[in-house]
This record gives structure tokens, sequence and C-alpha cells, in this order.
């Protein structure tokens, strides 16, 4: 997990929110451990082929998130149907929490 930076939370509460990105390689469903306690506000994810290329044959989308978990589902534009993916993809999801 790296964290990209921390932001002051908004009126005047105590503390601080950490930006988090986070990536592994998922087969089908899987989950990414971002290193936060928590996470709250939206979560981004993104399957990569490579640091700055995005594919058009995949996609990513969080299904959940427990504690500072997020859980994945990669979709193949591949396969007839848009169905679950069975070939390992790259996900890397970018979070806010604590």
């Amino acid at each position: 997990m790296t964290v990209y930076g921390a932001l002051v939370k908004a009126d005047g509460k105590s503390g601080l929110v950490k930006v988090a990105a986070a990536s592994a390689s998922i087969t089908g469903t899987g989950t990414i451990d971002t290193g936060l306690k928590s996470i709250f506000g939206p979560v981004m994810a993104t399957v990569q082929d490579a640091e700055t290329t995005l594919p058009s044959n995949a996609t990513a989308a969080v299904t959940s998130t427990s504690g500072g978990t997020v859980s994945v589902v990669v979709i193949s534009h591949d396969a007839a149907a848009n169905a679950v993916s069975t070939t390992a993809k790259t996900v890397g999801v970018l979070a806010l929490g604590e």
C-alpha cells in the first residue's frame, strides 16, 4: 500500500483522511488490502495492462469494502455476455480512509 497524501478532514474535525493506492492480480473475484484501517467514500477500481495503460477488454468493479479491504470483480469483454474473467488481471484501487 502506498499512501500518496493526507487531507485535513472537513468541518474542523480532527484527524486526516489518507489517500491510498494498491494493486493485486485478480482472477474473477478477489480482494485488495489498501493498508487503511477503514474506508469511506467512493473507491475506484481499474484493470491495468501497464502502469499507464487501461485495457479495452476488461473492467473492474468494487463489490464491497470491509475495514481496509476492497472486494472486486473483473469482467472480461472478450467473453460472451461479459462474463467474470477467468484470466488473471492486475487491478488497481484508489481509496480514501483512515
